[in-house]
Order: C-alpha cells, then structure tokens, then sequence
C-alpha cells in the first residue's frame, strides 16, 4: 500500500470517527477499583481504564475541550490519576504552571500526575548522533506542525520538569516505566525511540509526581 492511500484511509477514518462523536457521547468507563483515571490528549488511543480528553472529537473522547486548564466537568480531589503523553510541550510556557495547578486541584491527595515529554537532553543525543542533522529532532522539538493542535512551546529536561513541578507543589517526583507500571496496557510516545545509525534512542523523558 503507497503511503499516499495510507494517509488517505486515516483522514477518512479520522472524519468517521469524529462525525460519530458529533452525534453519539461515548459512556464513561468504571475502573475495577473504582478509580478515577484521566487521560488527557488521548489523540488516537482508547484505553478502557480512562475518561478520555482531546482537543480533536474522536468518537471515544469523552470530554472534547482545548484549554486543559480549565477541566470544569472535574470537582476538586476527585481524580485518582491523571496521564499526559505528549501534550505539557504543547502548552505554551505563560500557562504551563496554571495547568500544573489544574491538574494538581483535580487529583486527590496522594493523586498521581504522570507524564511524558520529550527530553531534550536525549533529542540532544540524536542530534549528534545523526551528524547534527536538525531534520532528525525537529519534530520532536516543534511538533509535526500539521494541525493547530501539533504546534510544540515548551522544551524540557530532567532538572527543569522536576523543578516545575515541584513548583507546584508536587511531591515524589520519579521516574516511571512504561513497559512496566500500572494503568499502561497500551503503546505510546512514552516508550518510542529513534533510531540513528543502526542504534535506538528513546526520546521522551517519563516522570511522575504525587499531590
């Protein structure tokens, strides 16, 4: 298959799917434990355990909205864990604390924030790796700029999201496995890596902090 008719089946199931959420609400799901899990800027991925948050209208988004700092369907301390993949470097950096504090009210306490950013310091690596190629890392830097929702503002590594989000005022910021944490039975860009001359670089840094 050319990856012409690829990308013209996508966009096709693309306005499918969002024609059907136009006129059908997707049911909220039940953890087995009675937990709360959001997924915000769930994009493509449909994971059983989530409320789903998107800017784009897929048919499993259960709350479509783009200003996440502002999650008003949510009361104070009722979310067990909230998920971003990908989504803080769209946020642009004026409003990056106040969706910081947005998550962190949401969440109950002991609630866990967990993300997934590009790390800068590995794009680093890959830069040099690939013999300074900027075409190697700039999607990763400034997003695949193909919609309004794919532009990249922010950039980050370990000391600075850590600091972040201790600015916060979250607590027990660590690193998280995607290969082997709970509330993670799916593929994303917190495990994708980039290969450069026959040797693989993971490329997103994974921290999570407890309110």
């Amino acid at each position: 298959m050319s990856d012409r008719l690829r990308e013209w089946r996508r966009a096709v199931k693309r306005r499918l799917s969002f024609a059907k959420r136009r006129y059908i609400q997707p049911p909220y799901p039940k953890d087995a434990q009675g937990k709360t899990l959001l997924h915000i800027g769930c994009g493509k991925i449909n994971s059983p355990e989530f409320i789903n948050v998107d800017a784009q209208p897929y048919a499993h988004v259960h709350i479509v909205t783009s200003d996440i700092s502002h999650l008003v369907d949510f009361a104070d301390g009722t979310v067990d864990l909230v998920y971003m993949c990908h989504i803080l470097e769209h946020v642009k950096g004026s409003e990056l604390k106040k969706v910081l504090l947005e998550m962190k009210r949401v969440l109950k306490e002991g609630g866990v924030l967990r993300l997934s950013v590009p790390d800068f310091d590995r794009l680093v690596e890959v830069y040099n790796a690939s013999g300074k190629d900027t075409k190697a890392i700039s999607q990763q830097l400034m997003g695949g700029q193909d919609h309004q929702y794919n532009i990249h503002y922010s950039i980050f590594n370990h000391q600075g999201l850590s600091e972040l989000l201790r600015e916060a005022g979250f607590r027990e910021v660590v690193p998280w496995d995607p290969d082997n944490c709970r509330h993670h039975n799916f593929k994303d860009r917190a495990s994708r890596k980039i290969t450069v001359q026959g040797r693989q670089y993971p490329i997103s840094l994974n921290l999570e902090a407890v309110k």
